[in-house]
């Protein structure tokens, strides 16, 4: 909702065109103007706010183990470029569980090997006593052979100790097998850890690194607001604690913007999507921008704090871009919301009140008052749906007025009588 809607709301405004103000002359009694006849455009005016068509939040990363305090942050106002860091984050504790996280890891690698060391000695023994069985086996053999004509005993012998050397050699080769199996396990065993300890360590770094909260998105850096244990709004400082994942700040898009104001209550049955706006900026009073209302809100909302005055906050994208516009920036908002057509047009200074009455001062009658009723009340000009002729030359009162007339007011009451 735009901060400036305090500004006093307009009802409507006339661009007078030159002719409405023929015939003028200086008076005694008063500068005398001239009612007309044509077209009276109706433009409400109401008090805007710049605001970015798309943004994006800027929240802290999901961190639960430790505080997330803030130790540098770029200045609110900003334009950053998508990627550019916006917050900064104390990191420390996170680097110190990587620096034992490295050790850990160095320890490790160390150890594993050690167990490749110890494997290779064990394997080699293994090795080694395969190859003494097999020559066991080939000298049994060779006996056996050596042996095939002698005693049946010695014969019985031979065969006996072949099949011993066989045995063996079976048993050393499985043991062999067997120990490769064993170093395998323990290998991969040692190796599940260093897996495991890198993994953490890259998930340590992906934590440190989000220690830098990046921009989303190119814009400007706008700071959110949030209620302190007073109740006081305020906004994010360096050294302040902030929540997981709550948002900080919001990355508006300065390439897209638009104009947001309150529609009132009461005039929300003349507002309506499509109609053309004209905005008119507090800092750039020369510039005028252009566009349509696409967005009325449907529900109603406070127009100030604590207010029972309730509006609709209603949305135009502006059609031009200019790299001057930024979020936040107060505007006069002018909405065409409708057209009198050839009707008589006098203007606002020539009304005044008398008797609980609108009046004004014919010239030829002055200084008695005359009944108006009005079709339409701008803050310039009215339309009037009786009681003065096109043509009809008025006095606009100034210091001499008579008894009673007052200045016109109750704008309010007047407008509601004019619709």
């Amino acid at each position: 909702m735009p901060r400036s809607f305090a500004l006093r709301r307009l009802a409507a405004v006339l661009w007078l065109s030159p002719w409405c103000l023929a015939g003028c002359a200086a008076r005694d009694e008063g500068q005398v103007v001239q009612a007309v006849r044509g077209d009276l455009p109706l433009v409400a005016v109401e008090s805007g706010e710049i605001a970015a068509r798309r943004s994006q939040l800027v929240r802290p990363p999901q961190e639960w183990e430790g505080d997330l305090i803030i130790v540098r942050m770029v200045p609110e106002g900003t334009v950053v470029a998508q990627g550019d860091t916006v917050i900064w984050l104390d990191p420390s504790a996170l680097e110190r569980r990587l620096v034992g996280l490295s050790d850990r890891l160095s320890t490790l690698a160390t150890a594993r090997l050690g167990v490749l060391a110890n494997q290779h000695a064990q394997r080699q023994a293994q090795a080694n006593r395969v190859e003494t069985a097999t020559l066991s086996r080939l000298q049994a053999e060779l006996q056996q052979q050596k042996l095939r004509f002698e005693s049946p005993s010695r014969r019985q012998d031979a065969e006996l100790a072949l099949e011993r050397a066989t045995i063996a050699l079976a048993e050393a080769r499985t043991q062999l097998a067997a120990q490769a199996v064993l170093d395998s396990l323990e290998l991969a065993k040692t190796d599940l850890e260093i897996a495991a300890a890198q993994s953490e360590e890259r998930g340590l770094r992906q934590r440190i690194a989000a220690m830098a909260i990046r921009a989303p998105l190119a814009g400007m850096v706008v700071y959110n607001e949030r209620r302190d244990r007073d109740g006081r709004m305020i906004k994010a400082r360096v050294g302040d604690v902030i929540d997981p994942w709550q948002p900080v700040a919001s990355i508006p898009d300065l390439s897209a913007m638009q104009v947001e104001f309150m529609v009132h209550e009461v005039d929300r049955h003349r507002f309506a999507v499509g109609q053309p706006v004209v905005v008119k900026l507090e800092a750039y009073p020369e510039s005028v921008f252009t566009g349509e209302i696409a967005a009325i809100a449907e529900m109603a909302v406070e127009t100030e704090r604590n207010s029972s005055v309730r509006g609709f906050v209603a949305q135009a994208p502006l059609a031009e871009y200019d790299p001057r516009l930024r979020p936040g920036m107060s505007a006069v908002v002018e909405v065409t919301v409708g057209r009198l057509v050839d009707t008589v047009i006098i203007p606002r200074a020539a009304l005044a009140e008398f008797a609980d009455q609108i009046v004004v001062f014919p010239r030829a009658n002055w200084p008695q008052p005359q009944p108006v009723r009005l079709a339409a009340l701008t803050p310039l000009a009215a339309a009037v749906a009786a009681g003065v002729a096109a043509g009809t030359e008025l006095v606009v009162p100034q210091a001499a007025v008579p008894e009673g007339v007052r200045p016109l007011g109750a704008a309010g009451r007047i407008a509601k009588e004019a619709r």
